[in-house]
């Protein structure tokens, strides 16, 4: 299986607040690719741009994943141990004045030989591919998405589309209650696996997507779909992880 992780400064900005996680290794605004067996843990942090200190909440929570035992993990223990990283980055936000309200979403998955585990708070999103179609298995907790929902379509075209309703830190436990776990079986017949921070899928089309990864996957690929993203407007930190078991 192999892994291949693109992330990059957005356009004007002084620091990138997307960081990536393989296993216990942290990228942030560089290219790492590794071959492993069918074991890992593969994350995604978006620190929130709108909250001074996005940076410093993204890498630390992804730090906190070296004390999960992947081998011993269930949907309730996965769901707890967020839980406990988000009061952690309460207390640990706290060290910082003026950036007590330091956030960031989380998107990630646990991969094992017979199942896998999706967790996700904010919009940062997982794709599974499924022959030559990419499934979306996160659901984009976002202003946009909850108006869209509830059939006001007017008001969700109108209204800022990267805007999330929940995340880790924020200053207050009441951001994290949306925090989901789910454990899938079917995943594992996915051929290709696909997480993106927001500044590559609001910007990229799903159909897109599919034509960049149906082909081969390398930095170059990877690139192209930054530049895609660029071209079409985005001026935000870009993170595109690719699950090759091809």
């Amino acid at each position: 299986m192999k892994v291949i992780i693109y992330s990059e400064k957005g356009y004007k900005k002084a620091i990138c607040e997307d960081a990536a996680l393989l296993n216990e290794h942290i990228i942030s605004d560089s290219f790492s690719e590794a071959q492993l067996n069918s074991r890992a843990l593969i994350a995604i942090a978006d620190g929130v741009g709108g909250n001074a200190g996005g940076e410093l909440a993204s890498r630390y929570v992804l730090n906190q994943f070296d004390k999960i035992d992947i081998e011993d993990i269930t949907a309730e223990k996965l769901h707890r141990f967020i839980e406990n990283c988000n009061i952690d980055l309460l207390e640990y936000a706290k060290q910082f004045p003026g950036k007590e309200n330091m956030a960031t979403t989380l998107t990630g998955i646990i991969l094992l030989p017979d199942t896998c585990f999706i967790f996700y708070i904010g919009n940062t999103r997982v794709y599974g591919l499924q022959g030559s179609y990419l499934k979306q298995f996160t659901k984009d907790q976002t202003t946009y998405q909850w108006l869209r929902d509830r059939g006001q379509i007017e008001e969700a075209d109108i209204c800022n589309k990267n805007e999330i309703t929940y995340c880790l830190g924020g200053g207050n436990l009441k951001y994290a209650t949306g925090i989901c776990v789910n454990e899938y079986s079917l995943l594992n017949q996915c051929k290709r696996i696909l997480l993106s921070s927001d500044g590559i899928h609001e910007y990229v089309s799903t159909d897109e997507l599919e034509d960049f990864i149906l082909g081969d996957i390398n930095k170059e690929t990877m690139q192209k779909i930054a530049d895609k993203a660029r071209d079409n407007g985005s001026e935000d930190d870009k993170t595109i992880v690719v699950i090759d078991r091809m």
